[in-house]
């Protein structure tokens, strides 16, 4: 029997929406119709799409108005498009609008899964948008719709996410400003040689915001999930790319010998606290050996958070290691590093943790 593989493609709103305002609909079509194919094909479809908040703007001729007020106008005037294009050529799609905790908290995850999957298996093509209305710029925002992508991708188990944008992938520079700069169409390993190619004046300035996209590709890569970068305002691109074509930048996914626990998939996506524990070498390479994280190894806090969130282990260079579950608050960790007992503290069981 074929396995059915899930691709996860996330529009921008630059690629969706032109400047003027005005969905391009001969791409929101090429778009379902590279979906419905793969469908037809025996797999599944998923589209998380952006372009509310502009249309939203557009629509109440008021470029001040809050994002809330503009993707809460905007929604529906996007999902309308979806709408048309979608029973012109026979295919039924779904509205679905996130915030963190329906993927943060435990429960919330096994039947945001459950709903998907009894969607996948009716043939229905989920459209998902972040629920801006409610949770733009607070803690319970997925900060964006290429972070949200990955978290789906990671939390249904993606074979394959499509990151479509308007531009042609990576290069080495900005290729609007620095004529010098080359397109690299592969990247095996995202090393921080590879996020220098891409500073945050740049990811800013007309490129999709690249950055963003490539801290997705590195969490998806760990996870066995291959990530390309396409541009869909040529024509062609989209079918292409997901037909398996060389377009755009391709990053690969890493070779998982054993199978990803659901746990994991969780605990991974889960990060529930701004908090994160900066570690020292030690623990690094003991935490990377299958060890838990003791408190001797622990260097510095940054936020705070509770016992029992998921937080962000990082090393001196501020690049991530693990994800896990925490034993103790910020508070009470604190104490402990400044304890003269602290070696046998344990703050983060191997077990409550996935290493990158």
């Amino acid at each position: 029997m074929q396995e059915k593989d899930l691709y996860i493609l996330k529009i921008g709103t630059n690629t969706l929406v032109d400047d003027k305002g005005a969905v391009r609909d001969e791409l929101m079509s090429e778009i379902l119709k590279s979906a419905k194919k793969i469908m037809e094909g025996g797999h599944y479809v998923l589209i998380v799409s952006s372009g509310a908040a502009r249309l939203g703007r557009i629509y109440l001729k008021d470029e001040k108005v809050s994002t809330k007020i503009a993707s809460s106008v905007g929604q529906p005037l996007l999902f309308n498009h979806y709408m048309q294009s979608a029973n012109k050529l026979g295919v039924t799609i779904a509205e679905i609008l996130l915030t963190k905790p329906y993927i943060a908290k435990r429960e919330q995850f096994l039947n945001l899964q459950e709903t998907f999957n009894e969607m996948f298996e009716r043939g229905i093509l989920p459209i998902v948008n972040e629920n801006d209305v409610l949770v733009f710029g607070s803690s319970w925002s997925f900060d964006g719709n290429d972070p949200l992508a990955c978290d789906l991708a990671i939390s249904l188990g993606a074979k394959k996410l499509f990151l479509i944008t308007n531009t042609d992938g990576l290069y080495t520079g900005d290729p609007s400003s620095n004529p010098l700069a080359k397109f690299i169409p592969e990247v095996e390993n995202i090393t921080e040689e590879i996020f220098q190619y891409c500073s945050r004046d740049i990811a800013e300035n007309s490129t999709g915001g690249m950055l963003s996209k490539l801290k997705v590709a590195r969490i998806a890569s760990v996870i066995g999930i291959e990530t390309r970068i396409v541009n869909g305002l040529v024509a062609g691109n989209i079918d292409k790319a997901l037909a398996g074509d060389e377009i755009g930048t391709l990053f690969h996914a890493r070779k998982i010998d054993d199978k990803v626990s659901n746990r994991d998939r969780w605990i991974l996506v889960a990060k529930n606290s701004a908090g994160s524990i900066e570690v020292d070498d030690g623990a690094v390479k003991a935490l990377k050996s299958g060890m838990s994280l003791l408190a001797v190894g622990v260097k510095r806090i940054f936020g705070k958070f509770q016992k029992g969130q998921v937080i962000e282990v990082i090393d001196k260079n501020s690049q991530g290691i693990a994800f896990g579950i925490v034993d103790y608050s910020h508070d009470e960790i604190l104490e402990l590093i400044g304890s003269s007992d602290i070696k046998d503290k344990q703050l983060i069981h191997t077990d409550n943790m996935f290493i990158l």
